[in-house]
């Protein structure tokens, strides 16, 4: 849908970012919060359990007011415990700790997950938060997916390597790393964060991903694009060994049998042609 241009909008994809989503659902108690990034389809997603809800707001429709206006990049779906989502970079950073804050003056249970990027962690206000929070012994839960890319570029390619582990052993902030793609490496790694954010000891978890589609398309798109992706009778169709394409990293990365079995899997299942 998005590679044929039927959205107003951009969306930021996710493919590869879903076992963290599914396990920050999996962790999340009711009386959490999470403040998100503009590359939150998967979140909000796995928080809502409705692909038809999410897909609503992308195609702008079914919602009156303000609430039609989030669209993408800002969106945080009711009733999921999203409490924010924020386009700008760092943005949401601040304001979780602001609700952390709240949340300790008015006596409240519960702590604040923000997701955040390898890209967004050179922003000052991520290295101002740790401090502010680790000061106030708020409880948060700084998510770090690390996909070594921030708008088309790499780590290597824009700044010198960061290790967090250092920075928040300086900072006293407690540090986990976990593979993004693991479901239970990445629950377990929450789980502990989330029980030293109750304590008051704020904690950092990076998780190393793969992000397997480009920054967003079509919009702003990238040259290389091969702008559609077909599933027929179990068959990758008309990409060849395109690598830019996420079925064909995923093909890749399952072998040709295990794949081709889910493929046709998700065809029976689902109707795609």
């Amino acid at each position: 849908m998005l590679k044929a241009g039927q959205f107003k909008i951009p969306v930021h994809l996710a493919f590869g970012h879903e076992a963290v989503a599914v396990a920050m659902d999996l962790t999340m108690q009711a009386e959490d919060a999470l403040c998100l990034t503009h590359r939150n389809g998967a979140y909000n997603l796995a928080r809502s359990k409705s692909f038809d809800s999410e897909l609503a707001h992308y195609e702008l429709r079914g919602r009156s007011g303000s609430a039609a206006q989030m669209a993408s990049m800002n969106l945080a779906m009711e009733n999921t415990g999203i409490a924010y989502t924020s386009s700008i970079l760092g943005n949401n950073m601040a304001v979780g700790a602001g609700i952390a804050m709240n949340r300790k003056v008015c006596h409240r249970e519960g702590i604040v997950f923000i997701l955040t990027g390898d890209g967004a962690i050179e922003e000052g206000v991520f290295w101002e938060t740790l401090i502010f929070a680790r000061s106030h012994e708020l409880g948060i839960a700084v998510v770090v997916e690390n996909n070594n890319f921030s708008l088309g570029s790499t780590i290597a390619q824009r700044r010198s390597p960061i290790d967090l582990s250092l920075v928040c052993a300086g900072l006293g902030v407690s540090f986990r790393r976990a593979t993004g793609a693991e479901l239970p490496e990445v629950k377990a790694a929450l789980g502990a964060a989330r029980s030293d954010a109750s304590r008051g000891c704020p904690a950092v978890i990076e998780v190393q991903l793969h992000t397997f589609n480009q920054h967003a398309g079509p919009t702003p798109g990238w040259a290389e694009d091969p702008r559609r992706i077909a599933l027929h009778d179990g068959l990758l169709l008309g990409q060849g060994d395109d690598p830019n394409d996420p079925l064909v990293r995923l093909q890749q990365a399952l072998g040709e049998e295990h794949f081709r079995r889910l493929a046709e899997q998700v065809v029976q299942e689902n109707a795609v042609g």
